[in-house]
Parts: C-alpha cells; sequence; structure tokens
C-alpha cells in the first residue's frame, strides 16, 4: 500500500505520517496564478519560507511532494503571452522550491510541464474525470506519471482491471480516492470543479462557501442512502484493489485538522475502522452545510445531516462483490436498490434506523446564493 495525503502545512503531520505507508504528500498556496481544486477560504496561509522549509522536512521524512495545479479552467489565459511567461516564472518558482511533481487537470499544463521539466513527475488530477480506457490512452500519449481516476470508476472493477493492465505495460500508476463523498453521477459536479478553479485564482473576488455542496446536500437530505451510493473506499476494502493491482490511494485532507488526517492514515494503512464511517470522509454535506444555513439564517432542514452515522463494522463481509459482477452504469438505482439495502443494515439518522426515513422532496433553495459572496449575508 501507498498513500498519498494532502497536507495542512502543520509540520506534526509529516512527523505522524512518517510513522506509515505514505509516499507522497500534496498541496498549494491559497491563490495561484493558476487556480486548483480546494476553495481557498479552506485552506491555511502559508509563506514561501514555511512552504519551503515543509517540503524539506518531507523530504527528510523519505516523503515526496507534490504541487496541486489541478484548476479545471485557465480561463483563456493560455492565449495570451504575459499569461504564459507569468505561469513558466511560476513553475519555475515552485521547481526551484523543490517541489517533486505536480498534480495537473489540463492537458495545456501537462504539455509546458514536460517540455520544460521532462523528467518531473505528473498525476493527472481528479478534475480531468478520467473515467475511460480511451482518456487513459490519451493521457498516457502526453507523457504522465500517474493518473488519478474519476470516484466515479471505484467501484468499476471490469475497468479497473483494464485500466491496470494498461498501466502496467505503458509504466504508468494509478491512484485512487478513498474519502470523497461526491453523488455518484454527479451533475453539479463540472460547475463545483470551476467555481473551484475560478475562486482560487489571484485577484479573483472569492466567497466563502462553494453553492453546488448545497445542490448535493439537498440530494442527500431528500434520501440519506445516496451517500452509500457515493464512491468512497472502506479501509477494510483497499484489499479488493490491491489484489488488482492498484495499491496507490489518495487521502483527500489539505482541508482537515491534523488529528483527522493521521486518524485516516491510520485506517486505511491498518485496513481497518471501528467507528462511524463518515467520520472517514470528507462529508461536507452533514459537517458544512449546517453550519452554513445558520450563519445565514437559512432552512434549519439541513441539520439532520449532522446525525447520520454509518457502522462501518456491519457492512457485509463481501458486500463490495456486488460491483464486481454488476454493471452500476448501465443499471437504474430505482430498481436495482442494492446500495438502499445496505444503508438499511449500516445507517442511523438521529438514533434510529434508516428505514424509517421516508424520501424527502426539499427542493434547493438558489436564492441563496448569493449571500455566499463576501458582500452579502443578508
Amino acid at each position: 500500500m501507498r498513500l498519498v495525503v494532502g497536507t495542512n502545512f502543520d509540520d506534526n503531520l509529516i512527523e505522524g505520517a512518517s510513522k506509515y505507508p505514505v509516499t507522497h504528500m500534496f498541496g498549494s498556496f491559497k491563490k495561484t496564478i493558476t487556480g486548483h481544486g480546494r476553495a481557498a477560504f479552506l485552506l491555511p496561509d502559508i509563506s514561501d519560507e514555511g512552504f519551503k522549509n515543509h517540503i524539506e522536512l518531507m523530504h527528510d521524512h523519505k516523503i515526496k511532494f507534490l504541487y496541486v495545479m489541478n484548476s479545471a479552467t485557465l480561463n483563456t489565459g493560455e492565449y495570451s503571452g504575459e499569461y504564459n511567461k507569468k505561469l513558466n516564472i511560476e513553475i519555475d518558482r515552485l521547481v526551484n522550491m523543490n517541489v517533486d511533481g505536480f498534480i495537473v487537470a489540463l492537458p495545456f499544463l501537462i504539455k509546458k510541464i514536460k517540455r520544460d521539466y521532462p523528467d518531473m513527475n505528473v498525476s493527472v488530477s481528479s478534475f480531468a474525470r478520467v473515467s475511460s480506457m480511451r482518456e487513459i490512452e490519451e493521457y498516457a500519449g502526453l507523457g504522465v506519471n500517474t493518473i488519478i481516476l474519476h470516484e466515479d470508476t471505484t467501484r468499476d472493477f471490469k475497468f479497473l482491471e483494464a485500466a491496470h493492465e494498461f498501466a502496467m505495460k505503458n509504466n504508468i500508476d494509478l491512484e485512487l480516492i478513498t474519502d470523497n463523498s461526491c453523488l455518484f453521477g454527479c451533475p453539479y459536479r463540472r460547475t463545483h470543479d470551476i467555481v473551484s478553479s475560478e475562486s482560487t485564482v489571484t485577484g479573483q473576488n472569492s466567497f466563502w462557501f462553494e453553492y453546488p455542496i448545497m445542490f448535493c446536500s439537498t440530494d442527500v437530505l431528500n434520501d440519506p442512502r445516496n451517500i452509500i451510493k457515493m464512491r468512497w473506499i472502506r479501509p477494510e476494502d483497499t484489499y479488493e484493489y490491491e489484489k488488482i493491482g492498484i495499491d496507490r490511494f489518495k487521502i483527500a485532507s489539505r482541508t482537515k485538522r491534523t488529528d483527522w488526517i493521521l486518524r485516516s492514515i491510520k485506517a486505511y494503512s491498518e485496513r481497518n475502522y471501528d467507528g462511524n464511517l463518515l467520520n472517514l470522509l470528507s462529508f461536507p454535506q452533514g459537517n458544512a452545510m449546517p453550519r452554513v444555513m445558520e450563519k445565514i439564517n437559512g432552512p434549519d432542514n439541513y441539520r439532520i445531516l449532522r446525525d447520520v452515522r454509518i457502522d462501518n463494522k456491519k457492512f457485509p463481509k463481501s458486500w463490495i462483490n456486488f460491483f464486481k459482477y454488476n454493471d452500476c452504469n448501465s443499471m437504474d438505482c430505482n430498481v436495482c436498490k442494492y446500495c438502499d439495502k445496505i444503508a438499511d443494515a449500516t445507517m442511523e439518522i438521529a438514533g434510529k434506523s434508516i428505514k424509517n426515513y421516508g424520501i424527502k422532496r426539499f427542493d434547493v433553495p438558489i436564492e441563496l446564493i448569493p449571500r455566499f459572496g463576501h458582500n452579502e449575508t443578508d
């Protein structure tokens, strides 16, 4: 097992992580010339000196650092000669600060980095949404070293087996995300990628909440069984991916506290966790959304998401095998209902079985979106 972990730039995290099979950590500055995939208001401030010292400490502990430059858009900056000059300067600056590689989503950035630094490690971000063999072939042709697969592929074992076979033949690493709680087949994902990317560009007006989270939170509020359908990976199930040959797992944690990150590292390293599975997932639907509504005196419907519990030890031992023999991409969830059955066995809300929770019909309060801007709270 190899773990790739997001850093919060707390030096104590490195000491703790070094006790486990953490081979890489990743992170970025709050706002950058390209932007990246985490809202700036969630990330810690870090000076250039602090950044460089943090990387040096990683290297002292035999951990490599990947710089996140995974914006889903450059807002046509590619066409500007001046922008390209600034971008070249930024890449050179980061290389001189001893980053070991980059995580990017755009082919333009892959080619630019590989042209100027052919030996630099480049990972394709999950923001590239790689979910087919043809896409893997194309990115391999661009010279990348690692492909972080689209979260929606995590339970598509037929695809993963084919992807691994290709990766082995072409000397490419595949990486799977363990802890994202995006909806399976999320219709809001592309918007969320762009909102995050544009808000993290230097000089851009930001906001204090990413509104697509309100959309997916509403879906989860209406039917919490959607959480089971999400493509996270339980610590106990990492064996199934290692059997295929995929042993590189990403913990998306750069907005988390050090104790949270170390708990996740320990659980995945030991392939075991006894507790609420949501404690290992990002789960902004329950962790952030209720607080956001309280801040703006919005509807209190979302509060109940704080009380969702998934008992990780109640999953049937072979529950993941269903996905080896069934293709979710060609099935109707309303007909299949396998994940609903798993939810019934594992989930509680406010101490009561999910079986007692009826499907809701709460609509997304889109009129609240302007209030997530810095200058509008009323």
